[in-house]
Protein backbone atom coordinates (compact mmCIF):
# COMPACT_ATOMS: atom_id res chain seq x y z
CA UNK A 1 0.00 0.00 0.00
CA UNK A 2 1.45 3.16 -1.14
CA UNK A 3 1.73 6.08 1.53
CA UNK A 4 0.64 9.29 1.13
CA UNK A 5 3.63 11.94 0.66
CA UNK A 6 4.04 14.06 3.40
CA UNK A 7 4.22 17.58 2.20
CA UNK A 8 7.89 19.43 3.43
CA UNK A 9 8.30 23.00 2.76
CA UNK A 10 12.08 24.18 2.40
CA UNK A 11 13.12 27.49 2.71
CA UNK A 12 16.31 28.17 0.93
CA UNK A 13 17.93 30.90 -0.99
CA UNK A 14 21.21 28.78 -1.80
CA UNK A 15 20.56 26.27 -5.28
CA UNK A 16 23.19 24.03 -4.17
CA UNK A 17 21.67 22.91 -1.01
CA UNK A 18 17.85 22.94 -2.71
CA UNK A 19 19.69 20.73 -5.32
CA UNK A 20 21.22 18.88 -1.96
CA UNK A 21 18.17 18.73 0.09
CA UNK A 22 16.31 17.17 -2.97
CA UNK A 23 18.76 14.50 -3.79
CA UNK A 24 18.63 13.56 0.04
CA UNK A 25 15.06 13.38 0.70
CA UNK A 26 14.80 11.00 -2.94
CA UNK A 27 14.02 7.10 -2.28
CA UNK A 28 13.43 4.17 -4.06
CA UNK A 29 12.13 2.43 -0.40
CA UNK A 30 8.68 1.83 -0.74
CA UNK A 31 8.62 1.22 2.82
CA UNK A 32 10.36 4.61 4.04
CA UNK A 33 8.01 7.71 3.94
CA UNK A 34 7.79 9.20 0.71
CA UNK A 35 8.15 13.35 0.97
CA UNK A 36 7.15 16.01 -1.77
CA UNK A 37 9.51 18.95 -1.34
CA UNK A 38 8.11 22.55 -2.01
CA UNK A 39 11.03 24.72 -2.23
CA UNK A 40 10.82 28.88 -2.06
CA UNK A 41 13.84 30.73 -1.85
CA UNK A 42 12.63 33.68 0.45
CA UNK A 43 9.99 34.45 3.08
CA UNK A 44 7.61 36.21 1.29
CA UNK A 45 6.96 33.39 -0.60
CA UNK A 46 6.73 30.85 2.10
CA UNK A 47 4.23 32.74 4.23
CA UNK A 48 1.12 32.47 1.05
CA UNK A 49 2.03 28.86 0.85
CA UNK A 50 1.78 28.33 4.79
CA UNK A 51 -1.54 30.03 4.85
CA UNK A 52 -3.20 28.05 2.38
CA UNK A 53 -2.36 24.71 4.36
CA UNK A 54 -1.40 20.89 3.68
CA UNK A 55 2.49 21.70 4.94
CA UNK A 56 3.65 18.78 7.50
CA UNK A 57 7.21 20.23 8.07
CA UNK A 58 9.34 23.19 7.03
CA UNK A 59 12.72 23.21 6.72
CA UNK A 60 14.68 26.16 7.14
CA UNK A 61 17.31 27.81 6.44
CA UNK A 62 17.89 30.63 8.37
CA UNK A 63 20.02 33.06 6.42
CA UNK A 64 17.56 34.63 3.30
CA UNK A 65 17.17 37.43 1.42
CA UNK A 66 14.35 38.50 3.67
CA UNK A 67 15.46 37.35 6.64
CA UNK A 68 18.49 36.91 8.77
CA UNK A 69 19.38 34.82 12.10
CA UNK A 70 16.79 34.47 15.00
CA UNK A 71 14.85 36.58 13.68
CA UNK A 72 13.81 34.26 10.72
CA UNK A 73 12.25 31.15 12.53
CA UNK A 74 10.83 33.73 14.99
CA UNK A 75 8.92 34.95 11.89
CA UNK A 76 7.98 31.08 10.73
CA UNK A 77 7.44 29.45 14.12
CA UNK A 78 4.80 32.83 14.27
CA UNK A 79 3.15 32.39 11.22
CA UNK A 80 2.63 28.40 11.25
CA UNK A 81 2.86 27.66 15.06
CA UNK A 82 1.39 24.03 14.64
CA UNK A 83 3.94 23.09 11.55
CA UNK A 84 7.03 21.88 12.98
CA UNK A 85 10.53 23.56 11.75
CA UNK A 86 13.93 21.77 11.15
CA UNK A 87 16.28 24.61 11.35
CA UNK A 88 18.94 23.95 8.55
CA UNK A 89 22.34 25.97 9.43
CA UNK A 90 25.86 26.60 7.55
CA UNK A 91 27.54 26.50 10.43
CA UNK A 92 28.06 24.89 13.81
CA UNK A 93 26.74 27.02 16.77
CA UNK A 94 25.63 25.34 19.75
CA UNK A 95 24.45 28.23 21.41
CA UNK A 96 21.96 28.79 17.82
CA UNK A 97 20.69 25.22 18.21
CA UNK A 98 19.84 25.78 21.78
CA UNK A 99 18.30 28.96 20.76
CA UNK A 100 16.11 27.42 17.78
CA UNK A 101 14.73 24.99 19.52
CA UNK A 102 13.88 27.31 22.87
CA UNK A 103 11.95 29.35 20.18
CA UNK A 104 10.32 26.27 18.27
CA UNK A 105 12.36 24.90 16.68
CA UNK A 106 12.17 20.84 16.58
CA UNK A 107 15.87 20.32 15.58
CA UNK A 108 18.59 21.52 14.15
CA UNK A 109 20.72 20.09 11.11
CA UNK A 110 24.28 21.61 10.27
CA UNK A 111 23.95 20.87 6.27
CA UNK A 112 27.74 20.43 6.00
CA UNK A 113 27.98 16.56 6.55
CA UNK A 114 24.20 15.73 6.58
CA UNK A 115 23.28 12.52 5.35
CA UNK A 116 19.58 11.15 4.09
CA UNK A 117 19.11 8.99 6.54
CA UNK A 118 19.44 11.94 9.17
CA UNK A 119 17.60 14.42 7.05
CA UNK A 120 14.55 12.13 6.59
CA UNK A 121 14.85 10.72 10.65
CA UNK A 122 14.96 14.49 11.87
CA UNK A 123 11.33 15.54 9.74
CA UNK A 124 9.83 11.94 10.79
CA UNK A 125 10.72 13.05 14.30
CA UNK A 126 9.87 16.06 14.09
CA UNK A 127 6.07 15.44 12.69
CA UNK A 128 5.72 12.70 14.88
CA UNK A 129 6.96 15.06 18.12
CA UNK A 130 4.22 17.77 16.77
CA UNK A 131 1.71 15.25 16.01
CA UNK A 132 2.01 14.02 20.27
CA UNK A 133 2.42 17.26 21.42
CA UNK A 134 -1.07 18.10 19.50
CA UNK A 135 -2.63 15.16 21.34
CA UNK A 136 -1.29 15.64 24.94
CA UNK A 137 -2.78 19.20 24.06
CA UNK A 138 -6.16 17.84 23.68
CA UNK A 139 -6.32 15.39 26.43
CA UNK A 140 -4.82 18.02 28.46
CA UNK A 141 -7.98 20.40 27.68
CA UNK A 142 -10.95 17.78 26.96
CA UNK A 143 -12.68 14.69 28.03
CA UNK A 144 -11.70 11.45 26.39
CA UNK A 145 -14.88 9.96 26.61
CA UNK A 146 -17.14 12.98 25.77
CA UNK A 147 -15.30 15.18 23.60
CA UNK A 148 -16.21 17.72 26.21
CA UNK A 149 -14.16 20.63 27.95
CA UNK A 150 -12.56 18.83 30.91
CA UNK A 151 -12.34 20.28 34.80
CA UNK A 152 -9.20 22.43 33.66
CA UNK A 153 -10.08 24.37 30.40
CA UNK A 154 -13.83 24.61 32.57
CA UNK A 155 -11.71 26.80 34.92
CA UNK A 156 -9.88 28.16 32.54
CA UNK A 157 -12.73 29.49 30.42
CA UNK A 158 -14.78 30.28 33.43
CA UNK A 159 -12.20 32.87 34.59
CA UNK A 160 -11.50 34.25 31.05
CA UNK A 161 -15.74 34.90 30.89
CA UNK A 162 -16.00 36.57 34.01
CA UNK A 163 -13.82 39.10 32.84
CA UNK A 164 -14.87 38.96 29.72
CA UNK A 165 -18.63 39.75 31.94
CA UNK A 166 -17.29 41.95 34.00
CA UNK A 167 -15.83 44.29 30.84
CA UNK A 168 -19.26 43.80 29.49
CA UNK A 169 -21.15 44.42 32.56
CA UNK A 170 -23.39 41.51 31.57
CA UNK A 171 -24.54 38.69 33.83
CA UNK A 172 -23.53 35.05 33.25
CA UNK A 173 -24.80 32.17 34.81
CA UNK A 174 -22.71 28.90 36.28
CA UNK A 175 -25.01 25.47 36.26
CA UNK A 176 -23.88 22.21 37.61
CA UNK A 177 -25.51 19.47 36.54
CA UNK A 178 -25.80 15.74 38.01
CA UNK A 179 -27.37 12.80 37.05
CA UNK A 180 -30.22 11.97 39.47
CA UNK A 181 -29.72 7.75 38.96
CA UNK A 182 -26.99 7.36 37.50
CA UNK A 183 -25.15 4.57 39.32
CA UNK A 184 -28.23 2.59 39.01
CA UNK A 185 -27.57 2.43 35.36
CA UNK A 186 -24.29 1.31 35.79
CA UNK A 187 -25.32 -1.42 38.29
CA UNK A 188 -27.38 -2.80 36.31
CA UNK A 189 -26.53 -2.46 32.55
CA UNK A 190 -22.77 -1.96 33.08
CA UNK A 191 -20.55 0.69 32.87
CA UNK A 192 -20.03 0.30 29.15
CA UNK A 193 -24.05 1.11 28.78
CA UNK A 194 -22.81 4.22 31.51
CA UNK A 195 -20.26 4.93 29.04
CA UNK A 196 -22.74 5.14 26.19
CA UNK A 197 -25.10 7.29 28.37
CA UNK A 198 -22.83 9.77 29.55
CA UNK A 199 -21.73 10.74 25.85
CA UNK A 200 -25.34 10.94 25.11
CA UNK A 201 -26.51 13.15 27.17
CA UNK A 202 -22.98 15.42 26.73
CA UNK A 203 -24.08 15.95 22.86
CA UNK A 204 -28.16 17.02 24.12
CA UNK A 205 -26.38 19.22 26.78
CA UNK A 206 -24.42 20.61 23.81
CA UNK A 207 -27.39 20.62 21.55
CA UNK A 208 -29.29 22.98 24.47
CA UNK A 209 -26.84 25.46 24.47
CA UNK A 210 -25.49 28.76 22.22
CA UNK A 211 -21.96 28.10 20.42
CA UNK A 212 -20.81 30.79 22.76
CA UNK A 213 -21.42 29.02 25.41
CA UNK A 214 -19.12 26.25 27.38
CA UNK A 215 -20.24 22.64 28.73
CA UNK A 216 -17.77 20.66 30.26
CA UNK A 217 -17.30 17.12 32.14
CA UNK A 218 -16.19 17.40 35.39
CA UNK A 219 -16.26 13.33 36.11
CA UNK A 220 -17.85 10.92 36.52
CA UNK A 221 -21.59 11.93 36.11
CA UNK A 222 -21.57 15.74 36.87
CA UNK A 223 -21.48 18.37 34.18
CA UNK A 224 -20.68 22.27 34.49
CA UNK A 225 -22.33 24.94 31.83
CA UNK A 226 -21.08 28.22 30.96
CA UNK A 227 -23.68 30.61 29.73
CA UNK A 228 -22.51 33.39 28.77
CA UNK A 229 -24.04 37.36 28.19
CA UNK A 230 -27.29 36.98 29.93
CA UNK A 231 -29.48 39.97 30.32
CA UNK A 232 -31.03 38.65 33.39
CA UNK A 233 -31.50 34.97 35.74
CA UNK A 234 -34.39 34.63 33.88
CA UNK A 235 -32.91 33.89 30.59
CA UNK A 236 -31.06 30.87 32.60
CA UNK A 237 -33.98 29.46 33.29
CA UNK A 238 -35.36 29.34 30.07
CA UNK A 239 -32.14 27.43 29.29
CA UNK A 240 -32.25 25.16 32.03
CA UNK A 241 -35.69 24.30 30.98
CA UNK A 242 -34.19 23.46 27.65
CA UNK A 243 -31.81 20.91 28.93
CA UNK A 244 -34.40 19.35 31.52
CA UNK A 245 -36.61 18.95 28.27
CA UNK A 246 -34.06 17.53 26.44
CA UNK A 247 -32.93 15.12 28.81
CA UNK A 248 -36.70 13.76 29.09
CA UNK A 249 -36.72 12.01 26.30
CA UNK A 250 -35.15 8.03 27.01
CA UNK A 251 -32.00 7.17 26.08
CA UNK A 252 -31.98 3.38 23.61
CA UNK A 253 -28.94 1.54 24.38
CA UNK A 254 -28.75 -2.32 22.82
CA UNK A 255 -32.49 -2.81 23.55
CA UNK A 256 -32.45 -1.50 26.82
CA UNK A 257 -34.31 1.82 27.45
CA UNK A 258 -32.71 4.11 29.54
CA UNK A 259 -34.27 7.50 31.56
CA UNK A 260 -32.53 9.70 33.41
CA UNK A 261 -33.28 12.75 35.76
CA UNK A 262 -31.62 15.76 36.32
CA UNK A 263 -30.50 17.93 38.90
CA UNK A 264 -29.51 21.38 38.03
CA UNK A 265 -27.63 23.94 40.55
CA UNK A 266 -27.81 27.91 39.05
CA UNK A 267 -25.60 30.94 39.76
CA UNK A 268 -25.30 33.60 38.95
CA UNK A 269 -22.49 36.41 38.07
CA UNK A 270 -22.32 39.14 39.72
CA UNK A 271 -25.75 38.77 41.63
CA UNK A 272 -24.61 35.51 43.85
CA UNK A 273 -20.71 36.02 43.65
CA UNK A 274 -18.17 38.21 41.99
CA UNK A 275 -15.19 35.64 43.19
CA UNK A 276 -14.66 32.78 40.92
CA UNK A 277 -14.40 29.98 43.90
CA UNK A 278 -17.93 31.50 45.72
CA UNK A 279 -19.30 31.89 42.17
CA UNK A 280 -18.54 27.89 41.65
CA UNK A 281 -19.39 27.20 45.43
CA UNK A 282 -23.46 28.67 44.92
CA UNK A 283 -23.40 26.71 42.09
CA UNK A 284 -22.86 23.44 43.55
CA UNK A 285 -25.21 24.34 46.94
CA UNK A 286 -27.48 25.28 44.52
CA UNK A 287 -27.23 21.80 42.98
CA UNK A 288 -27.47 19.77 45.99
CA UNK A 289 -30.48 22.04 47.13
CA UNK A 290 -32.20 20.19 43.88
CA UNK A 291 -30.88 17.33 44.16
CA UNK A 292 -32.34 16.76 48.18
CA UNK A 293 -35.52 18.91 48.29
CA UNK A 294 -37.46 16.01 45.78
CA UNK A 295 -37.79 12.27 44.09
CA UNK A 296 -34.73 11.26 42.46
CA UNK A 297 -37.33 10.28 39.84
CA UNK A 298 -38.08 14.20 39.36
CA UNK A 299 -35.71 16.86 36.98
CA UNK A 300 -35.70 19.96 38.18
CA UNK A 301 -33.19 22.85 38.58
CA UNK A 302 -32.51 25.42 41.42
CA UNK A 303 -31.28 29.05 41.82
CA UNK A 304 -28.75 29.47 44.83
CA UNK A 305 -30.13 31.32 48.05
CA UNK A 306 -27.70 33.46 50.13
CA UNK A 307 -29.64 32.01 53.05
CA UNK A 308 -29.20 28.77 53.26
CA UNK A 309 -28.79 28.86 57.40
CA UNK A 310 -28.57 24.65 57.93
CA UNK A 311 -25.37 25.00 55.52
CA UNK A 312 -23.34 27.67 56.85
CA UNK A 313 -24.09 26.06 60.55
CA UNK A 314 -22.86 22.54 59.19
CA UNK A 315 -19.86 24.68 58.11
CA UNK A 316 -19.07 25.98 61.16
CA UNK A 317 -19.29 22.82 63.26
CA UNK A 318 -16.46 21.16 61.23
CA UNK A 319 -14.13 24.35 61.53
CA UNK A 320 -14.63 23.53 65.33
CA UNK A 321 -14.03 20.02 65.05
CA UNK A 322 -11.25 20.37 62.98
CA UNK A 323 -9.45 23.18 65.02
CA UNK A 324 -9.63 20.78 67.75
CA UNK A 325 -8.05 18.32 66.18
CA UNK A 326 -4.73 20.18 64.83
CA UNK A 327 -4.88 21.83 68.29
CA UNK A 328 -5.02 18.30 70.49
CA UNK A 329 -2.46 16.65 67.98
CA UNK A 330 -5.07 14.14 66.75
CA UNK A 331 -3.14 14.57 63.09
CA UNK A 332 -0.11 11.64 62.72
CA UNK A 333 1.93 11.13 59.44
CA UNK A 334 1.76 7.62 57.77
CA UNK A 335 4.64 6.75 55.33
CA UNK A 336 4.53 4.52 51.92
CA UNK A 337 7.43 3.22 50.04
CA UNK A 338 8.64 4.02 46.90
CA UNK A 339 10.52 1.34 45.53
CA UNK A 340 12.30 0.88 42.00
CA UNK A 341 10.16 -0.60 39.02
CA UNK A 342 13.23 -3.19 38.15
CA UNK A 343 14.94 -3.93 41.59
CA UNK A 344 12.30 -3.09 44.36
CA UNK A 345 14.75 -1.02 46.33
CA UNK A 346 13.11 1.40 48.30
CA UNK A 347 14.07 4.89 46.46
CA UNK A 348 11.89 6.90 49.08
CA UNK A 349 8.67 7.42 51.24
CA UNK A 350 5.66 9.38 50.89
CA UNK A 351 4.58 11.01 54.11
CA UNK A 352 0.35 10.55 54.20
CA UNK A 353 -1.84 12.74 56.85
CA UNK A 354 -4.20 10.78 59.23
CA UNK A 355 -6.20 11.65 61.63
CA UNK A 356 -6.40 9.52 64.56
CA UNK A 357 -9.84 10.65 65.12
CA UNK A 358 -11.00 10.08 69.03
CA UNK A 359 -14.70 8.29 68.12
CA UNK A 360 -13.99 6.67 64.27
CA UNK A 361 -10.44 5.46 64.61
CA UNK A 362 -8.26 6.41 61.59
CA UNK A 363 -9.18 8.53 59.03
CA UNK A 364 -8.42 8.98 55.56
CA UNK A 365 -7.60 12.62 53.95
CA UNK A 366 -10.76 11.47 51.59
CA UNK A 367 -13.01 11.72 54.37
CA UNK A 368 -11.60 15.16 55.68
CA UNK A 369 -8.85 16.90 53.20
CA UNK A 370 -12.20 18.84 51.50
CA UNK A 371 -13.26 19.76 54.51
CA UNK A 372 -9.07 21.23 55.12
CA UNK A 373 -9.46 22.85 52.29
CA UNK A 374 -12.41 24.43 52.63
CA UNK A 375 -11.94 26.04 56.38
CA UNK A 376 -8.68 27.42 55.36
CA UNK A 377 -6.63 25.21 57.93
CA UNK A 378 -5.02 23.45 55.15
CA UNK A 379 -2.68 26.17 55.78
CA UNK A 380 -1.84 25.31 59.20
CA UNK A 381 -1.99 21.76 58.86
CA UNK A 382 0.18 21.79 55.73
CA UNK A 383 3.05 23.57 57.51
CA UNK A 384 2.90 21.16 60.26
CA UNK A 385 2.84 18.08 58.04
CA UNK A 386 6.07 19.79 55.69
CA UNK A 387 8.01 20.58 59.43
CA UNK A 388 7.25 16.72 60.51
CA UNK A 389 8.46 15.10 57.14
CA UNK A 390 11.55 17.06 57.40
CA UNK A 391 11.96 15.93 61.30
CA UNK A 392 11.32 12.12 60.31
CA UNK A 393 13.35 12.96 57.04
CA UNK A 394 16.64 13.40 59.25
CA UNK A 395 15.96 11.16 62.06
CA UNK A 396 16.26 8.40 58.68
CA UNK A 397 19.45 10.59 57.60
CA UNK A 398 20.63 10.19 61.03
CA UNK A 399 20.26 6.90 61.23
CA UNK A 400 22.61 6.15 58.72
CA UNK A 401 19.91 4.75 56.23
CA UNK A 402 20.56 4.64 52.35
CA UNK A 403 19.50 8.23 51.60
CA UNK A 404 15.44 8.12 51.06
CA UNK A 405 13.99 10.78 49.74
CA UNK A 406 10.32 11.99 51.42
CA UNK A 407 7.79 13.18 49.34
CA UNK A 408 4.69 15.63 50.88
CA UNK A 409 1.52 16.36 49.42
CA UNK A 410 1.13 20.39 48.30
CA UNK A 411 -2.72 21.83 48.18
CA UNK A 412 -3.33 24.75 45.64
CA UNK A 413 -4.56 26.50 48.97
CA UNK A 414 -1.24 25.98 50.74
CA UNK A 415 0.61 27.10 47.54
CA UNK A 416 -1.02 29.98 47.11
CA UNK A 417 -0.31 30.86 50.47
CA UNK A 418 2.59 34.10 50.79
CA UNK A 419 4.76 31.95 53.58
CA UNK A 420 4.49 29.02 51.74
CA UNK A 421 8.49 28.86 50.58
CA UNK A 422 9.58 30.29 53.31
CA UNK A 423 8.11 27.66 54.91
CA UNK A 424 9.72 25.03 53.64
CA UNK A 425 13.63 26.08 53.56
CA UNK A 426 13.47 26.93 57.18
CA UNK A 427 11.88 23.90 58.43
CA UNK A 428 14.63 22.62 56.04
CA UNK A 429 17.20 24.85 57.71
CA UNK A 430 16.42 24.71 60.86
CA UNK A 431 16.50 21.01 60.91
CA UNK A 432 19.42 20.70 58.99
CA UNK A 433 17.89 18.22 56.23
CA UNK A 434 19.75 17.63 53.04
CA UNK A 435 17.53 19.68 50.85
CA UNK A 436 17.85 16.80 48.06
CA UNK A 437 15.57 14.37 49.94
CA UNK A 438 12.47 16.98 50.53
CA UNK A 439 10.30 16.35 47.18
CA UNK A 440 7.04 18.37 46.77
CA UNK A 441 4.19 16.86 45.00
CA UNK A 442 1.87 19.99 43.08
CA UNK A 443 -1.32 19.02 40.86
CA UNK A 444 -0.73 20.56 37.77
CA UNK A 445 -3.42 23.03 37.68
CA UNK A 446 -2.33 24.40 41.00
CA UNK A 447 1.03 25.92 39.00
CA UNK A 448 -1.12 27.16 35.93
CA UNK A 449 -3.61 29.03 38.02
CA UNK A 450 -0.67 31.70 38.65
CA UNK A 451 1.72 31.13 36.28
CA UNK A 452 4.17 33.80 36.51
CA UNK A 453 4.30 33.15 40.68
CA UNK A 454 4.39 29.13 40.39
CA UNK A 455 7.80 29.61 38.23
CA UNK A 456 9.46 32.12 41.15
CA UNK A 457 8.32 30.11 43.79
CA UNK A 458 9.63 26.70 42.22
CA UNK A 459 12.73 28.10 41.36
CA UNK A 460 13.40 29.07 44.73
CA UNK A 461 12.92 25.45 45.73
CA UNK A 462 14.73 23.82 43.10
CA UNK A 463 17.48 26.47 43.00
CA UNK A 464 18.08 24.78 46.32
CA UNK A 465 18.02 21.29 46.06
CA UNK A 466 14.35 20.25 46.92
CA UNK A 467 13.00 17.74 44.34
CA UNK A 468 9.36 18.89 42.78
CA UNK A 469 6.83 16.49 40.94
CA UNK A 470 3.17 16.53 39.47
CA UNK A 471 1.11 14.69 41.17
CA UNK A 472 -2.12 12.98 39.59
CA UNK A 473 -0.62 13.17 36.32
CA UNK A 474 -2.61 12.53 33.59
CA UNK A 475 -6.50 12.97 35.47
CA UNK A 476 -7.52 15.17 33.00
CA UNK A 477 -4.58 17.92 32.76
CA UNK A 478 -1.46 16.26 30.77
CA UNK A 479 0.50 19.83 29.46
CA UNK A 480 3.60 18.89 27.49
CA UNK A 481 4.37 22.66 28.65
CA UNK A 482 4.20 21.98 31.98
CA UNK A 483 7.25 20.02 31.69
CA UNK A 484 9.31 22.63 29.95
CA UNK A 485 8.02 25.61 32.06
CA UNK A 486 8.91 24.45 35.40
CA UNK A 487 11.74 22.52 36.88
CA UNK A 488 10.14 19.07 37.22
CA UNK A 489 12.09 16.13 38.70
CA UNK A 490 9.31 13.61 38.11
CA UNK A 491 5.56 13.15 36.97
CA UNK A 492 3.42 10.85 39.35
CA UNK A 493 0.62 9.20 36.75
CA UNK A 494 -2.93 9.12 38.02
CA UNK A 495 -4.58 6.18 39.86
CA UNK A 496 -7.34 6.58 37.93
CA UNK A 497 -5.38 5.93 34.85
CA UNK A 498 -3.56 2.63 36.54
CA UNK A 499 -7.07 1.36 37.46
CA UNK A 500 -8.74 1.51 34.40
CA UNK A 501 -5.45 0.68 32.38
CA UNK A 502 -4.90 -2.20 29.79
CA UNK A 503 -2.77 -3.63 27.14
CA UNK A 504 -4.67 -1.47 24.33
CA UNK A 505 -6.54 0.93 26.35
CA UNK A 506 -6.85 4.52 25.95
CA UNK A 507 -5.52 5.04 29.45
CA UNK A 508 -2.22 3.35 28.68
CA UNK A 509 -2.04 5.45 25.55
CA UNK A 510 -2.15 8.51 27.83
CA UNK A 511 0.18 7.36 30.33
CA UNK A 512 3.18 5.72 28.11
CA UNK A 513 2.82 8.75 25.79
CA UNK A 514 3.41 10.74 29.21
CA UNK A 515 6.29 8.94 30.36
CA UNK A 516 7.90 8.78 26.75
CA UNK A 517 8.02 13.05 26.88
CA UNK A 518 8.93 13.13 30.38
CA UNK A 519 11.91 10.89 29.28
CA UNK A 520 13.07 13.67 27.09
CA UNK A 521 13.38 15.86 29.61
CA UNK A 522 15.35 13.50 31.96
CA UNK A 523 11.78 13.35 34.39
CA UNK A 524 11.51 10.07 35.98
CA UNK A 525 8.07 8.89 35.88
CA UNK A 526 5.82 7.17 39.03
CA UNK A 527 2.99 5.13 39.03
CA UNK A 528 1.10 5.06 42.36
CA UNK A 529 -1.52 2.92 43.54
CA UNK A 530 -0.29 -0.28 42.10
CA UNK A 531 -2.22 -3.25 43.84
CA UNK A 532 -1.65 -6.60 41.36
CA UNK A 533 1.05 -8.26 39.65
CA UNK A 534 -0.86 -7.05 36.21
CA UNK A 535 -0.49 -3.46 37.17
CA UNK A 536 2.97 -3.77 38.16
CA UNK A 537 3.58 -5.65 34.74
CA UNK A 538 1.52 -2.58 33.19
CA UNK A 539 3.99 -0.17 34.94
CA UNK A 540 7.30 -2.30 33.77
CA UNK A 541 5.83 -2.00 30.12
CA UNK A 542 5.09 1.58 29.26
CA UNK A 543 8.87 2.44 31.32
CA UNK A 544 7.59 3.49 34.62
CA UNK A 545 10.77 4.35 36.92
CA UNK A 546 9.53 4.38 40.04
CA UNK A 547 5.81 2.47 41.40
CA UNK A 548 3.75 2.57 44.64
CA UNK A 549 1.22 1.09 46.04
CA UNK A 550 -0.34 -2.10 48.51
CA UNK A 551 1.31 -4.48 46.07
CA UNK A 552 4.89 -3.59 47.91
CA UNK A 553 3.22 -1.96 51.55
CA UNK A 554 0.40 -0.25 52.58
CA UNK A 555 1.23 3.22 54.05
CA UNK A 556 2.40 2.56 57.83
CA UNK A 557 2.87 4.50 61.01
CA UNK A 558 6.55 5.79 61.33
CA UNK A 559 7.52 3.11 63.83
CA UNK A 560 6.34 0.36 61.42
CA UNK A 561 7.71 2.08 58.49
CA UNK A 562 11.21 2.56 60.41
CA UNK A 563 11.07 -0.85 60.91
CA UNK A 564 10.55 -2.08 57.48
CA UNK A 565 13.64 -0.12 56.05
CA UNK A 566 15.48 -1.13 58.48
CA UNK A 567 14.95 -4.78 58.02
CA UNK A 568 14.73 -4.17 53.80
CA UNK A 569 16.95 -1.94 51.61
CA UNK A 570 13.98 -3.37 48.67
CA UNK A 571 10.31 -4.93 48.75
CA UNK A 572 9.20 -7.50 46.33
CA UNK A 573 5.73 -8.11 45.38
CA UNK A 574 3.38 -9.36 48.03
CA UNK A 575 -0.01 -10.73 45.56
Amino acid sequence: MNQVAAKVLLIEDNPGDVKLVQVLLESSDEHQQPFELIKVGQLSDAFPLLAKGGIMAILLDLGLPDGNGIDTLIRVHAAAPMIPIVVLSAEEDEMLAIRSVQLGAQDFLVKQGISGMLLRRAICYAIERKRLMEQLQYLAHYDVLTGLANRKLFYDKLKHDVIGARRSKKSLALIFLDLNDFKKINDSLGHHAGDELLKNVAKRLSGSVRASDCVARMGGDEFTIILNGLNNAEEAALIADKILKALVEPFKFEGSVMTVRASLGIATYPDDSDELEKLIGAADSAMYKAKVSGSEKISRYCFYSAAMTAKVQHEIKKVRQLKHAFENGEFELYYQPEVDVHSGKIIGMEALLRWRHPDRGVLTPSSFMQDLEDTGLIVPVGEWVIRKACEQCKVWQDQNFPPLTVSINISAKQFRHNGFVDGVLGAIDQLRVNPSLIELDFNEETLWEEEARSVIVLDRLSRVGVKLSLDHFGSGSISFKTLTRFPIHAIKIDYTLIAQASTDSAETAIAKAAIEIAHIFSIKGLAGGIETQAQLEWARRIACDEVQGYLYSKPLPVDEATALIARHDSLSPQD
